[in-house]
């Protein structure tokens, strides 16, 4: 302890001549009275005769003894060494990671982190600003830079580990960025560093949680449908330093539909395949015993018909027609006549080279034509338009090869928003989503081209078909989600957990919240419910073995990143002194009969 006025000490000389003005009380005087009967109850009073006599007992003194005390003391300024957080900007970031929920450090390795932080963000001192970040797939910023640490401790509170592997590194750079370039800004990190030590950063000081290496875990369950038979597929991982034999079972409902013991390798995969014939969920379940359970369970889905209906607008396509026989799709139906008004009846509308005039909102591909409502126009026909690039990450092209397709004449395209997806002369793939509107175009005519006698034509027609209606064969942890809103402008998403968010429709999409925890998510809207399953978002997101972080900036300890700073005592001490001779007095005031 200090003291920054010491001199005020010598007030404590004060308490002595308190105690002296105690005893030397004023005398009371003599009253004849014709009974002392009534007046025993004075008989202490006259103590007061005597100049000098033992202290009695007295809470008024007592207190006053200490209000007098506690002034004095806090005149003379005392102060405590303790520790603040060093840095004007102090940025904090969590690790969101699967691993962060691995239970060898008590309750959660996430847990553990987040009263860390919060122990750090109680340290703040005025005026000093705080940011968090939560490090998942990507960056999430909770609560900006502030001066307000309830704003800092709820976004700390609020913070969930997400089901897949978190980006450190980005939010360590994002953090960075946020701290500008002032030289005594501080970065805390909490991670247990699993898949790769960060890098080292001047201000950057990581905290390592973990002790627990090995652990096993479900890292993809998803079923392959295609125009024979549907097939699920289940891999699992083992992260642990021998070969484990795991017992996995999938039900559909109350029924097992398979059972297999896998052997798995010592830091390897295993993987089973196996038919599935009913629509509905299927739920797998490995049995191992270790500490982050999270990843022994997972879901999929099997849709009888995953692309939805599907209505086809225009005078006869030989090779469209036999797709949509093959694809599964849950109707399909063909029809020369053009009748907007019918069209909100199917999920996806086929215009093939017609004009069908300004589209209503729903979902389209449109072939060789261009809607007078998109954001498009064309100018005339390019001939023999090579295709130069193609978006091989996008959702409409996985999968499919266009290195030998042929064009002999396509649309002279120009677009504005949107995306091309294939591109050569002209754009020849553009897709967009606007207006209550979800449409791909197709720039030039089947039959304008070989791409039907090609393998890739079936897979582009189906995976355009599940892109429009907004139909998904899985989903994993950190995608984006987009539902195409057709006629709807509100909806609701119901999480594993049965939380509830509301969504609005913007530009004819609904854009979901981030899918964090894996299992079964419901969308409704006015229109009807669609379910998602979500899986684990990377395969070694379930990877635990702590690593270390880059030193000599790794910490070790809460203290880390802390400086030693005088704490004041004084205003407390005024503040119990005052509330002391306000004790007093209000108890001196409501005595009847006794000393004051």
């Amino acid at each position: 302890m200090t003291l920054g006025a010491p001199a005020a000490l010598w007030g404590l000389a004060a308490l002595p001549l308190l105690v002296v003005l105690y005893l030397l009380r004023v005398r009371r005087r003599d009253q004849p009275v014709s009974s002392i009967l009534l007046w025993q109850r004075s008989a202490p009073a006259l103590a007061a005769f005597r100049p000098s006599r033992r202290i009695e007992r007295s809470l008024l003194l007592a207190l006053q003894l200490f209000a007098l005390a506690a002034m004095v003391v806090g005149l003379a300024r005392p102060a405590v060494l303790g520790r603040a957080v060093a840095g004007r900007d102090v940025v904090l970031v969590l690790d969101a990671s699967l691993s962060m929920r691995a239970r060898d450090v008590a309750p959660t390795r996430f847990e553990r982190a987040r009263a860390e932080a919060l122990a750090v963000a109680r340290r703040l001192e005025p005026g000093q600003r705080a940011a968090v970040i939560l490090a998942a797939p990507h960056p999430v910023v909770l609560a900006s830079l502030t001066t307000d640490r309830g704003t800092v401790a709820a976004a700390l509170r609020h913070a969930e580990p997400w089901d897949a592997a978190g980006d450190v590194d980005a939010a360590v750079t994002l953090a960075g960025a946020m701290a500008g370039s002032a030289a005594d800004s501080r970065v805390f990190v909490w991670t247990d560093a699993a898949r790769g030590a960060p890098p080292a950063a001047a201000g950057v000081i990581y905290h390592v949680l973990g002790t627990a290496a090995d652990n096993a875990g479900i890292v993809a369950f998803r079923v392959l449908t295609d125009a024979v038979r549907p097939e699920a597929l289940v891999r699992v991982a083992n992260w642990s330093r021998g070969v484990r034999r795991i017992p996995l079972d999938v039900h559909l409902g109350d029924a097992t539909v398979y059972h297999a013991t896998l052997a798995v390798p010592a830091g390897g995969t295993a993987t089973a395949v196996f038919p599935v014939r009913d629509a509905g969920v299927l739920h797998a379940h490995i049995v191992t015993h270790d500490v982050l359970p999270e990843d022994d369970d997972a879901t999929a889905l099997v849709a009888s018909s995953p692309l939805g209906s599907v209505l086809l607008v225009g005078r006869g396509n030989p090779p469209l027609e036999r797709a949509l026989r093959v694809l599964p799709v849950a109707r399909a139906v063909e029809t020369a006549t053009v009748d907007p008004a019918a069209w909100s009846a199917f999920d996806v509308v086929i215009l093939d080279r017609i004009d069908p005039g300004p589209l209503p909102p729903g979902n389209y591909l449109v072939i060789g034509a261009v809607p007078p409502n998109l954001p498009a126009t064309a100018s005339g026909v390019a001939a023999r338009p090579e295709i130069a690039a193609w978006d091989r990450q996008d959702p409409v092209l996985r999968f499919v090869d266009l290195r030998d397709v042929r064009i002999d004449r396509a649309l002279q395209l120009a677009v504005e928003g949107g995306r091309v997806l294939v591109a050569g002369a002209t754009p020849l793939v553009w897709e967009y989503t606007g207006r209550g509107v979800r449409a791909i175009v197709l720039g030039f005519a089947l039959g304008d081209s070989d791409l039907p006698q090609h393998a890739a034509f079936p897979i582009l027609i189906r995976n355009m078909l599940a892109w429009l209606s907004g139909a998904v064969d899985h989903v994993t942890i950190g995608d984006e989600v987009q539902v195409p809103a057709g006629a709807a402008t509100a909806g609701s998403l119901t999480d594993p957990l049965g939380r509830r968010v509301d969504v609005r429709a913007t530009d004819g999409a609904f854009v979901l919240p981030p899918f964090t925890r894996a299992g079964l998510y419901r969308f409704s809207t006015a229109a009807g419910t669609r379910t998602f399953a979500a899986e684990i978002g990377a395969p070694h997101a379930g990877m635990i073995r702590p690593g270390r972080a880059p030193a000599p900036l790794s910490a070790a300890g809460p203290a880390a990143g802390t400086v030693l700073v005088h704490v004041p005592l004084w205003p407390w001490l005024l503040l119990v002194g005052i509330a002391a001779l306000l004790g007093e007095w209000a108890l001196a005031t409501r005595r009847r009969g006794g000393d004051a």
